[in-house]
């Protein structure tokens, strides 16, 4: 089945907010989206020995994580959907935090203009190197590396910004929250999947997670609304198909996992060490005027 033929015949398996179920992974249209999503992750992989610096951070799979395999179908399914609004131009859209992964190419692919924005060099040589290696001239991409608080864009400058699992993890998360509120537009869309904490082992815990969402109601409303989840049918870090404990050997999966999540733990150390239990939530929001 090609991709046109995926994005018609899917329904609205992704038309709301909330937490990711395994129940949703089992859906013949979001498999049939996951799977674009693996060649499309594929082709991007066959090129990597060309740019992929031996100090890269994160895991260069990254559609094989416990929550990945969920939020990056989630996010394309919506941005797919805001590309069609706009059928004269390309719209501009930013993938804030980006690192360097297949997803910001695939969703390239649907006629965006995108920019990347994260705060690691190395991430920025990566991308540099594999935008040459997968051809700059079929993508309308571009990469700033953030080296100041304040984002390097005008104002009002894009039609949507997404963040994937990265926003909850920003120590200042409302300074972020007012710059994404100035880049973009009236009635723009933003995008986010966040990281929620179950049991309290880290700090992505009930005070900070209420502190986010009030932050962001002050400026945006949701697109569809959130949804109830039985607590049997979460995804998480643990029941995931990629769960957490089985990548910890692997070099770049244990040098993320201590980034992302033991250090906030050892900041707030809750007392003997644990694994965290984590979900996914999905935050589909519209700028208010």
């Amino acid at each position: 089945m090609t991709h046109p033929d995926i994005i018609q015949q899917m329904g609205p398996i992704f038309d709301w907010s909330g937490l990711a179920t395994l129940n949703g992974l089992r859906d013949r249209d979001y498999q049939e989206l996951y799977h674009y999503l693996e060649k499309e992750q594929s082709l991007f992989l066959s090129k990597e020995r060309e740019f992929r610096s031996p100090d890269y951070p994160w895991p260069s799979d990254a559609l094989h994580w416990w929550s990945r395999i969920w939020e990056y179908p989630y996010i394309y399914w919506h941005l797919r959907r805001v590309r069609e609004i706009f059928p004269n131009r390309k719209p501009r859209a930013l993938d804030l935090g980006s690192g360097v992964t297949f997803f910001p190419f695939a969703v390239a692919k649907l006629g965006f203009h995108l920019s990347c924005l994260d705060p690691d060099p190395i991430c920025k040589s990566d991308f540099d190197k594999a935008l040459n290696a997968l051809g700059n001239n079929s993508f309308s991409l571009d990469y700033s590396l953030l080296d100041t608080k304040r984002y390097p864009f005008p104002d009002k400058e894009f039609d949507v910004i997404y963040c994937i699992s990265v926003l909850e993890h920003i120590e200042d998360y409302s300074g972020t929250i007012d710059e994404i509120v100035r880049i973009l537009k009236n009635n723009g869309y933003l995008f986010l999947t966040i990281d929620i904490d179950l049991r309290g082992d880290s700090e992505i815990g009930v005070e900070k997670y209420n502190t986010l969402k009030s932050c962001l109601l002050k400026y945006f409303e949701f697109r569809y609304p959130e949804i109830t989840v039985h607590p049997m049918d979460l995804l998480t870090s643990e029941n995931s198909p990629y769960p957490i404990p089985q990548l910890i050997g692997f070099k770049k999966c244990s040098t993320y996992f201590k980034q992302r999540i033991v250090k906030p733990i050892l900041r707030h150390p809750p007392g003997p060490f644990r694994m965290p239990k984590l979900a996914v939530e999905g935050l589909l929001m519209k700028k208010r005027q």
